[in-house]
């Protein structure tokens, strides 16, 4: 009987100790430091050197506008150098002759020259410059009076319909340089040849100018 009580008796003690065992003191103690280390410590990225740069690529990919345009080829813009490697300055573009103004003419390409026939014939009087004569709508013949003009004067007849004031619109019939034959007189006569525009006009005026302005001289005619 006694034994009996003492193997009840070992039991009840080891089973208490067992209990006592698994429980925790709620005052702290050696559970303080396991409560610390359960905090984690300040994160630090575990990623490869790789990843991280894969990550940052497609990033940058991200931030660029779906609209944005490629720079252009810096070697486009590059200036250009000699053999010793300096820059060379581009060639300036020649800017193109200032062509020759040609006026309208009676016949194609430069005034013609007319030929002056010398004389000592003169135009009625306060007149420099008369019609001689005419053939309709093809040629007139006109008379200068001497002494009128000076030698070595560059001559330009004109012609044009009556009523235009604007001798520059007229249309050159000839030129010729005065230069007379005291032997046959310095009055001439000459003939131009009317421009088909003229054709059909009623009155037809002739316009002598020279390289002076203040020597000049004009008449007309009804071309009929």
């Amino acid at each position: 009987m006694k034994h009996k009580y003492l193997v009840l008796t070992a039991g009840l003690l080891i089973l208490s100790s067992i209990i006592v065992s698994c429980t925790r003191s709620a005052s702290g103690g050696p559970s303080e430091p396991a409560a610390d280390e359960s905090e984690l410590p300040n994160p630090v990225s575990t990623q490869s050197q790789l990843m991280k740069d894969i990550i940052s690529g497609t990033q940058t990919a991200m931030a660029v506008p779906l609209d944005a345009t490629a720079e252009p080829d810096e070697e486009g813009d590059s200036e250009p150098v000699d053999d010793d490697g300096e820059v060379t300055e581009p060639e300036a573009t020649a800017e193109p002759e200032e062509e020759e103004i040609i006026l309208p003419t009676s016949t194609a390409g430069p005034p013609p020259v007319v030929e002056l026939e010398y004389n000592t014939k003169k135009c009625n009087p306060g007149f420099w410059l008369c019609v001689v004569s005419y053939e309709k709508d093809q040629s007139v013949t006109i008379q200068a009076t001497y002494p009128w003009l000076l030698d070595g004067m560059e001559l330009t007849f004109k012609v044009g319909p009556e009523g235009v004031y604007d001798y520059s619109t007229y249309i050159v019939a000839g030129t010729a340089k005065y230069d007379p034959d005291s032997s046959k007189g310095y009055g001439f006569q000459t003939k131009l040849n009317l421009p088909d525009s003229l054709r059909g006009t009623s009155t037809i005026v002739v316009l002598l100018e020279t390289n002076d302005p203040d020597y000049y001289g004009t008449d007309y005619y009804t071309n009929d």
